[in-house]
């Protein structure tokens, strides 16, 4: 159990199906699901948006015309014209929401593979199975007290960490179901880019989901960031080292580091706000 438990804490991280996931598109990540939603999205919702968007458009083409004066001639039907133009434009943009949701998600997935393929075999704590095997070793020929109190102070550590580990699993998948959830009720808001009053929310729809879109990117950094602080910190145990201190110190260590990478984590998305200016 306390080797289970230090070569958990060696090996923290998201498992390799979730770190999988922030590099998968909606698509790649569960096309049942993914499906379901763009159908439900094109039955309902988008029959909504396609309606606000026709009436911005006429609200648009009747302001324009009555800022023409009748007597401009040939200027009296330009304007008009260039309300249809706009009209058939917007029209296209938004029969392929989807098209355009996807472009903007593939942007972020293609930034966080980039991410995961730079860091490559400098994503690791940098403690062997050895170290591991040589640490449970020296913890064996300590006194009986001293051992109890230093597996106490590794099981909590040890929990302390699965904590983190859940909220971070968590923030992964929630990621995702917000993605989905942003792209069922899209067509409402970017039903709005029709309008000069409200086209602001169709702007700020598509900066928050491709916000949501590289928040992927975002946790993957916190990871490479928390990798590159422990492995220049973390120090190989050996004979000669006190392994009460040892234990002692590079639980802490590690367990702090591991705290901020969860605050990190569960704060990337304002990060990522602030970045693309999304409020």
């Amino acid at each position: 159990m306390t080797e289970k438990m230090l070569r958990d804490f060696c090996d923290f991280g998201l498992d390799s199906g979730l770190f999988d996931t922030l590099k998968k598109t909606l698509a790649n990540y569960n096309p049942t699901a993914n499906n379901t939603i763009v159908g439900i999205m094109q039955s309902s919702i988008f029959g909504v948006g396609a309606s606000m968007l026709t009436l911005f458009m006429l609200l648009e083409l009747v302001s324009l015309i009555n800022r023409v004066d009748s007597g401009q001639g040939l200027n009296g039907t330009k304007i008009p014209a260039n309300a249809l133009i706009k009209f058939a434009v917007l029209s296209l943009f938004y029969c392929n929401i989807p098209a355009v949701i996807n472009g903007i998600e593939a942007v972020g997935v293609y930034i966080a593979s980039s991410l995961g393929t730079a860091a490559g075999s400098s994503v690791s704590m940098g403690i062997t199975e050895a170290d591991v095997s040589t640490m449970v070793e020296a913890m064996n020929d300590i006194g009986i007290v001293e051992r109890i109190f230093t597996i106490i102070v590794l099981l909590l550590c040890w929990l302390v960490m699965k904590v983190v580990q859940f909220i971070l699993s968590v923030t992964v998948l929630f990621r995702m179901v917000e993605m989905w959830l942003m792209m069922l009720f899209s067509p409402i808001p970017l039903a709005c880019i029709a309008s000069q009053e409200f086209k602001q929310t169709a702007i700020n729809c598509l900066k928050s989901y491709a916000a949501i879109s590289l928040r992927g990117a975002a946790i993957i950094g916190c990871f490479i960031i928390y990798y590159a602080l422990v492995g220049s910190s973390v120090v190989s145990y050996d004979a000669s080292m006190d392994i009460n201190d040892f234990i002692g110190g590079f639980l802490i260590d590690n367990l702090l580091y591991i705290i901020v990478l969860g605050v990190s984590v569960f704060s990337s998305g304002k990060i990522i706000n602030k970045i693309l200016g999304v409020f």
